[in-house]
């Protein structure tokens, strides 16, 4: 139970020092527009010559526009709706592995949503696909002792996931009509090493496969991402203002850093904060070692003001080379996100079809149930807060 009279003294502790860092927020905001308004193509060339090469260690991500000038890093662009198209969306959650039942399990649930616009009578479609895993399935692949952890698990979904959408597009027949996918997330995997100083980005042999026939077919594939959290931008004005000749963040002392942490904390949503309802940013494209090496699944994206927050859109850059494609592919997405109160309908409804009920959890625990013995069914632990003992 929580004391909730500590926990508000707390909170108001803590209330300054988040006051304190929002005014240094806002003055580094002010800085990074005057900078992004007055860059230029020398600005460029000085940010680019700091930047590692592919045999050093550390490395630092950064953007610019796909096909625009250098000076128009803030340039807004309207949306035009398009109430024309097919989208397949595809969300999925999965179950944790609760080590106090006898035995052990975690689900995953993959749901697919299929929707057709601009026909007499909208075409609505779903299919949901469970699995489950039991036994030797449960370890981690790192060592056979330890469970699969949170990480581990999700890593599966995305991998399910995928499969549905690499399915959908090797299905898929070639249309007049425009053809979408939507994906709940980044397109993209990323991890960071241990040290923080460095992206590192898995090549993915089903994404790029989604890719290269999605192009063939015209279908495009975008990710989703709702609160985006990316401060891919503000890395630009980092760069920029480190005095060294050549990025190593290992080098430079604890205060310098804190300083350098100060202008990674600009989210890129902020930056774009002023984009009215339905308009979009430039198209921008991420630079990097990790984008070098995997060529054919390149990605670029925007943010959408899609009436209710500013989102993000990635893409592959097949869609970015073709510029009237990618113009009605986001006029669905804003079309999505109008018949969605600001999120895409089509998404929505993958994700309550993917939700796992405890309902769902009991049944699947009523059938493990059915082959074994009269044995103890949970821990003394578990059977305790059930039980709600006091």
């Amino acid at each position: 139970m929580l004391d909730l009279y500590r926990l508000s003294a707390q909170i108001s502790e803590k209330k300054e020092v988040l006051a304190k860092h929002e005014e240094e927020l806002k003055s580094n905001v002010e800085d990074m527009f005057a900078f992004l308004n007055s860059v230029d193509r020398e600005k460029i060339q000085n940010i680019l010559s700091k930047i590692p090469g592919k045999d050093e260690k550390n490395e630092i991500l950064f953007c610019l526009p796909y096909y625009s000038n250098y000076d128009e890093f803030l340039k807004s662009h309207r949306c035009s709706l398009n109430t024309d198209y097919e989208v397949f969306a595809v969300d999925g959650s999965n179950t944790e592995i609760d080590r106090h039942i006898l035995t052990p399990y975690y689900v995953l649930n993959i749901a697919c949503v299929s929707i057709v616009y601009g026909q007499r009578e909208s075409k609505f479609w779903y299919r949901t696909f469970p699995y489950i895993y039991l036994d030797q399935e449960l370890y981690s692949d790192k060592d056979d002792i330890t469970f699969k952890n949170s990480s581990e698990i999700s890593q599966e979904r995305q991998e399910k996931e995928f499969a549905a959408i690499l399915e959908y597009v090797e299905r898929s027949g070639e249309t007049d009509q425009l053809k979408i996918v939507l994906y709940d997330g980044n397109l993209v995997d990323w991890s960071q090493d241990r040290q923080g100083m460095r992206f590192g980005r898995k090549a993915n042999a089903i994404l790029e496969r989604i890719f290269i026939l999605a192009e063939r077919k015209k279908i495009a594939v975008c990710g989703f991402i709702s609160v985006p959290k990316n401060s891919i931008i503000s890395n630009i004005y980092k760069i920029y203002m480190c005095e060294k000749p050549r990025i190593n963040c290992r080098e430079c002392p604890k205060e310098k850093k804190r300083e350098c942490e100060k202008i990674g904390r600009i989210k890129d949503v902020v930056l774009f904060s002023g984009l009215r309802e339905g308009e979009y940013s430039n198209i921008f494209y991420t630079l990097g070692r990790a984008f070098d090496e995997f060529e054919k699944t390149d990605i670029g994206f925007v943010y959408l003001n899609t009436g209710y927050e500013i989102a993000r859109i990635e893409f592959p850059l097949y869609i970015a080379n073709d510029k009237d494609w990618f113009e009605k592919s986001l006029g669905a997405i804003y079309h999505q996100c109008q018949l969605g109160f600001g999120y895409p309908i089509s998404l929505t409804h993958a994700h309550e079809f993917s939700v796992i009920s405890k309902g769902d959890k009991d049944a699947v625990e009523s059938m493990l149930y059915r082959f074994e013995d009269d044995l103890m069914r949970y821990s003394a632990k578990k059977n305790n807060k059930m039980k709600r003992i006091v």
